[in-house]
């Protein structure tokens, strides 16, 4: 429990914590093991409103507090990972709509809150990621319209998307500062979406490459104003920053709770391996972590409620977040042996499911690059 935190978020994790142990855990492993994608997952968070965190009630959302967002998306990734990962990627569509849309552009959203339509948003490419202002799609203006060149890669949700928000180059002189953000739909004249990408974790998040060779969008597909996508995406990022790291916070949870079960289950010499040093250095560094954790996801959400700058906080989140985890699902492997690199077992899940963390919306490095220009200012 966080003392800080007012007794209605105490009551709203339970909640959705009783709502993921009953509905979502029971197919998570097979939806792993498949490669499904948890369409059943979608709907039912959408029918317990999940899904419209972060989407005003105006739009058929539940209001966008961002503590809830970031709660609703730990309990979800406690017991389902994949699933928490697919709403944190619809998360950082809702929010570019929500913050840079425009009245038409935001209606769908009402959709994407029912679980109807899937939106997603697509900005990496075969050539990289993290360095944004070098993307190669281009948006060549003709006859009043845009038409869209390139490709992407590594796009979540991409396979069953109805949206995508696209970000290419409508004036390539400028460089980054003519990038522009598009909003396209599925069946675009051109516009392909394939084939699938087999990742080692969160395997049923329908991951896919994006093709266009003349894809057509009117100036109303335009989310923004032209030439300012660098800015759509920065501040999408920031926030996204610290969904990613609930996820993260959310897994580690999991591996903590699958470690202590196990080393208060297992005997060595007819002792519980609990009762070992070393076992309990492992375990007290989790759970330090853990707090710590907790606490900087929690507060960086908040400042968010607050309209407050959180490109520090929301970049050492991620990072202190993201690589404990890493360390710690290690560390779980090790405690439980042969059985944390078993196959259908929850931690061997959870340990190829950790390491996306890490790199998606921006990896360690860039993490410290973010925070070492602060150290200039």
């Amino acid at each position: 429990m966080i003392a800080f935190l007012p007794q209605e978020y105490e009551e709203f994790r339970l909640k959705i914590r009783r709502f993921c142990e009953t509905t979502l855990e029971k197919n998570a492993m097979r939806w792993d093991e498949e490669e499904e994608f948890p369409y059943d997952s979608l709907k039912a968070m959408a029918e317990e409103g999940i899904l419209g965190l972060g989407i005003p009630e105006d739009f058929g959302g539940a209001g966008t507090n961002r503590l809830k967002l970031v709660i609703a998306i730990e309990e979800v990734a406690r017991v389902d990972p994949n699933s928490a990962f697919i709403m944190e990627v619809e998360s950082l569509f809702d929010a570019t709509i929500l913050l840079f849309g425009n009245e038409e552009q935001k209606r769908i959203l009402k959709d994407v809150a029912q679980g109807k339509k899937i939106g997603t948003f697509a900005l990496t490419e075969p050539t990289g990621g993290t360095d944004v202002a070098g993307i190669k799609s281009i948006a060549k203006k003709e006859n009043g319209r845009y038409l869209l060149y390139g490709s992407k890669y590594f796009i979540t949700n991409a396979l069953v998307a109805s949206y995508f928000i696209v970000f290419a180059k409508t004036s390539p002189e400028l460089k980054g500062k003519g990038i522009t953000a598009f909003l396209v739909e599925k069946g675009t004249e051109n516009f392909k979406v394939g084939p699938k990408i087999h990742l080692t974790g969160f395997r049923g998040a329908a991951i896919a490459g994006l093709q266009y060779n003349g894809a057509p969008v009117g100036p109303e597909n335009i989310i923004g104003k032209e030439n300012e996508g660098i800015k759509v995406a920065m501040s999408v990022l920031e926030r996204g920053r610290v969904n990613i790291s609930a996820l993260a916070l959310g897994m580690l949870q999991r591996v903590y709770e699958e470690s202590v079960r196990f080393a208060n289950y297992r005997k060595s010499m007819e002792n519980p391996i609990v009762n070992y040093q070393f076992i309990q250095n492992y375990l007290t560094d989790m759970l330090t972590d853990l707090e710590a954790s907790r606490l900087m996801v929690y507060n960086t959400a908040m400042l968010i409620d607050k309209n407050m700058q959180v490109g520090l906080n929301a970049a050492a989140t991620k990072l202190f977040v993201s690589e404990a985890l890493m360390r710690h699902v290690k560390n779980g492997v090790e405690i439980m042996g042969g059985y944390g690199y078993t196959r259908g077992t929850v931690m061997e899940r959870l340990a190829r499911d950790a390491h996306n963390t890490t790199l998606s919306l921006g990896t360690s490095e860039a993490m410290r690059l973010v925070l070492s220009r602060y150290l200039k200012s």
